[in-house]
């Protein structure tokens, strides 16, 4: 069983457990039995939310499957993960995506707001670096995203309402200045307070 699979089968038990509300514990899923597959700066990404958010935890950056949780290389030629011109840069072997598990709700929609209206605005660079993401913006059952390539609303499963998950451009997986930027939006920084401080 995959690890994102394990992660939701556990965490849907856990919440029948617990009459619907879970806990997560902070246990490093990012480079387990793969260290090799996910950058430095990947690694430190995934330890910056950790402390930016205690009580959340890390659901992993790689995973052998399609898409960004897994390497340009391992990917196929036509999947939407390796065709774009952002895509083609950067280590072939690192994967570019990256889960933030959750065990309150209300968490979860102040970081997703953040990232929705970054994207939203034309003026907010911050999140140029970046594909997309999906989360729980608010307190209905829909899983809310954007896709920051297209500028345009995006979607995925209903274990976003839980995690967040961020695909990054491949070209800037080893850039920690691409990272810095996507955290000064989950601090609910502005864009004049994040240039100040690059």
């Amino acid at each position: 069983m995959n690890t994102i699979l394990r992660r939701s089968v556990l965490a849907v038990a856990a919440s029948a457990t617990l009459g619907g509300a879970f806990a997560v514990t902070a246990t490093p899923a990012t480079a387990a039995g793969n260290p090799d597959k996910v950058a430095e700066a990947s690694s430190w990404l995934q330890e910056e939310l950790l402390k930016l958010q205690p009580g959340t935890a890390d659901g992993g950056i790689y995973t052998d499957k399609p898409g960004y949780h897994n390497t340009r290389a391992a990917n196929g030629p036509t999947d939407y993960s390796v065709l774009d011109d952002n895509d083609q840069g950067g280590p072939s072997d690192k994967a570019a995506a990256y889960d933030w598990t959750f065990s309150e709700a209300t968490n979860i929609a102040e970081y997703s707001s953040r990232l929705l209206a970054s994207g939203q605005d034309p003026d907010d660079p911050r999140l140029d670096g970046w594909r997309e993401f999906f989360g729980q913006a608010d307190s209905d059952n829909e899983v809310e995203g954007w896709d920051f390539r297209k500028d345009e609303a995006a979607s995925s499963d209903p274990s976003h309402l839980w995690h967040i998950h961020l695909s990054e451009d491949r070209d800037k997986v080893t850039s920690f200045e691409n990272k810095e930027a996507l955290l000064s939006v989950l601090r609910g920084e502005t864009v004049d307070q994040w240039r100040l401080n690059k």
